[in-house]
């Protein structure tokens, strides 16, 4: 199997991550078993996780990229003077006068983003994995990771934990995603480490005002877990794991944007965590906040790695409690 993980200056947030092959290696393909709904379930259940190839429509998932990548084209994030598929980063010129809210608002509902949230396919191997049919949470997760950028350790249980367990995590590449641009790692075995068990996941993010677990992936794997898994991506690949499995992203080493979507997924009759799902606006960490990552680094505390605070007009504030800096 070629595997080109051996990329120089591969890190995460500025550790190097060992890729010998006792350290680091590729996640497990499940797209042989992609309709044998058991087996699917019992390997979830073993590995924390599922990938499969190709689950969904290469055009569609393309489709929703150009949709997004021409929203943020408008506002300066990707510079249009290159082909709109390159993602090239862009001056954000307009960033500083967009509404946000309005703008994430966009991004979240358009109508080729929502084809793929809710590919048919997709329902029915998250379906199969929970034993029963699903839907997505109210909220979804559309992010650009620009160049430098990457994504903190951590578990989504403490996140989404005001609610079922009948639920889990999808990561889509919206276009081609090799590891040295950011492409999401798995912790091999981190879903069933009692340490996590025993403390972290436990915990509340808001109530607990967690930051991310760690930065550095060596310390993280010597606690928590074996190997990191990950994989050169492909328009039509999808990556499903629990709530307990532990992740993170590498940094985006490339000239080019990584665009991607997190999405959750809980069984239907069951109650989402009120923070994700619901009707009306929602505020998940507080209000005066909308879902922008990056533009800087936090350890993700008051979680602005993610959510930024913009004032009455949608209007970017960067810094604590919404004050400008």
């Amino acid at each position: 199997m070629s595997f080109p993980l051996h990329t120089p200056g591969y890190a995460v947030h500025g550790h190097s991550v060992d890729t010998g092959s006792d350290r680091f290696g590729p996640l497990v393909d499940s797209t042989a078993i992609v309709d044998e709904s058991t087996t699917l379930r019992d390997r979830y259940q073993a590995e924390g996780y599922i990938f499969i190839k190709g689950l969904i429509d290469r055009d569609a998932v393309l489709a929703a990229r150009r949709e997004i990548l021409l929203k943020y084209a408008m506002i300066g994030e990707i510079d249009d003077r290159h082909p709109l598929d390159d993602a090239v980063e862009g001056n954000r010129a307009g960033l500083a006068t967009a509404n946000l809210r309005a703008f994430t608002e966009s991004v979240r509902t358009g109508a080729h983003y929502e084809a793929v949230i809710f590919d048919h396919r997709l329902l029915s191997v998250v379906g199969a994995i929970l034993d029963g049919p699903v839907q997505p949470y109210t909220f979804r997760w559309p992010r650009l990771v620009r160049h430098g950028e990457g994504c903190g350790f951590h578990c989504d249980g403490p996140y989404m934990s005001r609610g079922t367990d009948r639920h889990l995590s999808t990561w889509i590449p919206l276009g081609a995603v090799p590891p040295e641009q950011s492409g999401l790692m798995i912790l091999e075995d981190s879903h069933v480490n009692p340490d996590l068990h025993a403390g972290y996941l436990q915990k509340d993010a808001d109530r607990d005002g967690l930051v991310w677990l760690d930065d550095d992936p060596a310390a993280v794997q010597d606690r928590y877990g074996r190997r990191w898994l990950t994989a050169s991506y492909e328009p039509g690949d999808v990556l499903i794991f629990s709530m307990n499995t532990l992740h993170g992203a590498s940094d985006n080493i490339t000239d080019r944007c990584r665009l991607s979507t997190d999405s959750r997924y809980l069984v239907e009759g069951e109650i989402g965590d009120p923070r994700w799902n619901g009707d009306g606006e929602l505020a998940p960490h507080g209000e005066g906040r909308v879902f922008y990552p990056g533009l800087g680094s936090w350890a993700n505390a008051d979680f602005q790695d993610e959510w930024k605070y913009v004032d009455e007009n949608g209007r970017l504030l960067l810094g604590d409690s919404g004050s400008s800096s």
